[in-house]
């Protein structure tokens, strides 16, 4: 009894320490697994609620920024030394002293002061009350003008001065500032005597910075961004997807763009600036009388390829089964194998082998059945076709042990191609825009392939796959230029290809069905 008591006592023991113990590594677990765990179980709310963040923290990072430079201009301006300058200058520029060594003395003073004190800044302008430029750093071609000039017409800071009496620091937002041929805004402050307005210090703030701030695109995953849009609808900071400039160049007219400036902020799923499907989460503020609005975007292919991975176990069975059921178009154009064999516009691909193609050929494939084939194409410019066979690291049996003891016959074509796609065939913007095929009798290696894809930035929506478990073989005919593929499934004697390929949903789209996506 006395040995079973001591069991007791110890049992308790050990249950009163060790509830406190699994609740702690829960919690903890919780604290590092939270945003996980909440995207899987509402993958729409998750997403927006990050985009949110992002959002707020970027548009303090700007406000910030500017705040910084707006109190340093205005403490440069109240500097006496400054004021002194200003009204030394202007005296040598009434009474044409530009050429005497005070000039001199007094412009080196003030270069050195704006590299130590204003180095964020472009350029410096002294305008008097009368409209002259009589003074810049740059020495552009405002130097020496006047304000007044007809071609100063249409720039919102010589508009804005003309105008408006300023008597506090203004902000002029960014605009294309021609004299300099770039985006600039501007800070204005005011010189004084006694309450009698001398003239004007003039700021020239670049975009460098926000802009930066903004393409600062950690936590934003593969397709994320975040930019400015001005009162004007124009995009204000430079585009992730596109190589041109697209500051104050590109016209954004998006349901965003059109309801932040009604509703102020809100979030939807929304066709983007290219036309892609986007999460976009937005909001309209001002700074110093400017009407901003700050948009945080990432593209709903990814959030479904996320989906996938973080539920990857549990959705891949559930689409072998789909794509193993699935009920293929009956109206499929067909074409017979001596149509297309007969002529030498085609190239064969063989057993353990890929061949790119860009001179407007057939490539094929044939008896494709313990073997995997797949399928790349950037329609209209190039395509590859790839034999992949059991050897390969995209099957499933295929460990470190069996790579070593495979040695030279083991391959790695899909990591091997996306390579070279990478490095020699396409820029990073037009990733997107490549399609692939995976095709197979069997499932012991389209989720490796998957996978891989997935590693190397390739959204789900981009990948189609042909899974036939009940065939024998399969023959394939690829026509990159239009993105078609038929194929010949089993055997026989003059056997028709089909396209079901251009029938059968994306990876991405048999996601959404699966997980319940549109339904969340």
């Amino acid at each position: 009894m006395r040995h079973k008591a001591k069991d007791n006592f110890f049992s308790r023991r050990i249950l009163i320490i060790g509830i406190p113990s699994v609740l702690l590594i829960f919690a903890v677990y919780l604290f590092f697994n939270f945003d996980d765990i909440y995207f899987n179980y509402n993958p729409k709310k998750a997403t927006f609620s990050k985009l949110e963040k992002i959002r707020k923290e970027k548009k303090a990072k700007v406000t910030h920024y500017l705040d910084q430079q707006k109190a340093r201009g205005v403490q440069t301006c109240q500097n006496n030394d400054i004021n002194d300058y200003f009204k030394k200058l202007h005296y040598l520029y009434k009474n044409q002293g530009y050429s005497s060594m005070e000039y001199a003395l007094i412009e080196h003073s003030i270069n050195t002061l704006f590299v130590t004190e204003l180095d964020k800044f472009y350029d410096i302008l002294f305008i008097d009350s009368e409209g002259d430029i009589f003074f810049t750093v740059k020495k552009e071609n405002d130097f020496l003008g006047n304000i007044h000039e007809d071609r100063f017409n249409g720039i919102s800071l010589y508009e804005k001065m003309r105008n408006v009496e300023i008597r506090e620091t203004e902000f002029v937002d960014y605009e294309h500032y021609s004299v300099s041929d770039e985006p600039a805004s501007f800070f204005i402050s005011t010189v004084f005597e006694g309450n009698k307005i001398e003239g004007y210090i003039v700021l020239q703030l670049p975009i460098n910075d926000i802009n930066s701030i903004l393409t600062d695109r950690h936590g934003l995953g593969r397709t994320g961004e975040v930019y400015l849009v001005n009162y004007n609808q124009l995009m204000i900071t430079q585009s992730r997807f596109i190589d041109d400039n697209t500051i104050l160049t590109k016209q954004i007219d998006t349901e965003s763009v059109r309801n932040a400036l009604l509703e102020k902020r809100g979030n939807r799923i929304i066709d983007d600036y290219r036309d892609k499907r986007v999460f976009s989460s937005y909001e309209q503020f001002n700074y110093e009388g400017t009407e901003w609005i700050i948009i945080a975007e990432i593209d709903e292919d990814e959030v479904v390829t996320e989906i996938y991975r973080g539920r990857e176990k549990e959705l891949f069975k559930k689409v072998t089964d789909y794509l193993a059921d699935y009920s293929y178009h009956k109206d499929m154009q067909k074409i017979f194998a001596q149509d297309w064999k007969q002529n030498n516009n085609c190239v064969k691909v063989d057993f353990k082998e890929f061949q790119k193609n860009k001179d407007n050929q057939l490539l094929y494939t044939e008896g494709v059945a313990t073997c995997t084939a797949m399928t790349v194409s950037y329609p209209g410019k190039f395509g590859y076709l790839l034999h992949i066979t059991p050897t390969d690291g995209s099957y499933k049996r295929i460990g470190y042990l069996t790579r070593l003891f495979l040695r030279d016959n083991y391959t790695d074509f899909v990591n091997r191609v996306m390579k070279s796609i990478n490095r020699y065939d396409i820029l990073q913007s037009e990733k997107s825009l490549l399609r692939f095929g995976v095709v197979a009798t069997h499932d012991e290696s389209f989720k490796n392939i998957v996978h891989k894809l997935i590693d190397n930035e390739i959204e789900l929506s981009q990948i189609k796959v042909l899974f036939k478990k009940n065939s024998q073989k399969v023959d394939i005919v690829f026509d990159y230029q239009n993105d078609n593929m038929w194929t010949q499934w089993g055997s026989g004697f003059n056997m028709m290809y089909t396209d079901e390929y251009e029938y059968v949903p994306d990876f991405g789209e048999i996601i959404k069905r699966l997980s319940n996506y549109n339904s969340v």
